[in-house]
């Protein structure tokens, strides 16, 4: 009896020691990022969602693999490696590049866990998917004007009012030596958001009929959006080479005052406020309507998730530690050492007065359209970028470019119907 005594006691101490190394198993989540977590001004929130989760959740270890810029927006990276198995989470835009995983029945549902979480209705829709929410977005960009407020101020001009205001303030810019637009087309995505500016302020919702196919991408409003940006690049608004300019160079343009004028997304307002990367005093404004005709106006805003992150069916078995995570992505506590980006969470306040005046701007949105080359089908973005490139060239008969577009549509989306 004695000898039993003694072995039950052993047992009952061993499994006294042994329990809390069973509660404190070690779940891991793989996450594939864009961004790269260093002290750089565009990747500082990632750098601190990651520790910070990590500090609070000690028990979920985080294998952050970055991807690098332009990272997740060159799709063959994620779409290859489809085929050879996910993460349980990986970085997107959300739209229809996210959706195409969620039709293929890669993603996990997330919707009764995330439905409640706040943030807001814009971010949400970019991570919801035929109705069911795969991952959250903390933070939302839109295009705009940066204007160099310097120059403008020295030579007595405004920011323009309308569309048509443009051809008399980037004369005035002309005459002085002056850059009107910094662009980086060859890249070929930096020409988009004007693009979609253009078209929305010709006809209005022309782009999401046009994806529904109750609209053809050769129509009046894309062709009249397409001629005047066409009409811009022949008077030399976009500088002599705009083709041999990448984004990169855009942005030097405007760090050292040479463009005045750079319409492109806000993501860009952590890097043009920062002093270390330009002198130059720089504001944001909202893209304009037309001063006649305008079908869209200028409460119709370009924009999409600027950070997201979707949840794969590989996590199914760590659902609550995806959830803990996509939780603390959306908390004020994570998103607050983001310097530039507009956050989706209430309560972060802006760190510049560049993002203070893009959350403005994006406060005041009706509408919010998708960057097409997100949200729409694979097969036809690549191809819709290289269409808005064809614009720079003189003798390009831009109709004819998306007539030939719009006969890919047909073939990957369907025929317009009547």
């Amino acid at each position: 009896m004695k000898k039993f005594a003694v072995l039950a006691l052993v047992c009952c101490l061993l499994g006294f020691f042994a329990a809390p190394a069973v509660f404190a198993a070690e779940t891991k989540l793989t996450i594939w990022g864009r961004d790269i977590p260093d002290d750089s001004a565009d990747h500082v929130y990632v750098r601190d969602l990651i520790k910070g989760f990590q500090a609070k959740y000690p028990d979920i270890k985080i294998d952050y693999v970055a991807l690098g810029d332009p990272g997740l927006a060159d799709k063959t990276k994620i779409t290859m490696a489809a085929g050879s198995g996910l993460p349980e989470i990986f970085q997107t835009w959300g739209g229809s590049v996210m959706g195409g995983y969620a039709d293929a029945s890669q993603l996990l549902d997330l919707t009764s866990e995330l439905k409640g979480v706040p943030g807001s209705a814009a971010a949400q829709q970019a991570m919801t998917w035929k109705g069911k929410i795969y991952g959250v977005a903390p933070f939302f960009a839109i295009a705009g004007i940066f204007v160099n407020e310097g120059i403008f101020k020295t030579n007595n001009l405004k920011v323009p009012a309308t569309v048509e205001d443009f051809n008399a303030v980037c004369t005035t810019l002309l005459a002085k030596g002056i850059q009107p637009f910094a662009c980086g087309e060859k890249d070929k995505w930096p020409a988009l958001a004007l693009y979609m500016y253009l078209t929305n302020r010709y006809g209005g919702d022309a782009s999401a009929k046009a994806s529904a196919r109750k609209l053809a991408y050769n129509s009046d409003a894309f062709v009249k959006a397409a001629q005047l940006y066409q009409s811009w690049f022949k008077k030399g608004y976009f500088g002599a080479t705009p083709l041999g300019e990448g984004y990169g160079d855009a942005q030097q343009l405007m760090a050292t005052g040479k463009a005045a004028m750079h319409v492109t997304g806000s993501w860009m307002c952590a890097q043009y406020s920062n002093s270390e990367f330009t002198d130059q005093k720089l504001g944001f404004y909202a893209f304009p309507a037309l001063k006649t005709g305008s079908v869209g106006g200028a409460a119709d805003i370009m924009g999409m998730t600027d950070i997201g992150f979707a949840a794969t069916k590989v996590a199914a078995s760590k659902k609550d530690a995806v959830v803990k995570f996509m939780k603390y992505a959306m908390s004020q506590e994570a998103c607050q050492s983001e310097p530039g980006r507009i956050c989706s969470v209430p309560g972060v306040k802006a760190k510049s007065a560049l993002t203070s005046q893009a959350s403005a701007v994006f406060a005041t949105a009706k509408t919010v359209t998708f960057w097409w080359d997100q949200d729409l089908p694979p097969s036809v973005t690549s191809p819709l970028n290289d269409t808005i490139q064809t614009f720079f060239l003189p003798d390009t008969d831009v109709k004819k470019s998306l007539s030939s577009f719009e006969a890919l549509c047909i073939e990957n989306m369907g025929a317009v119907k009547k």
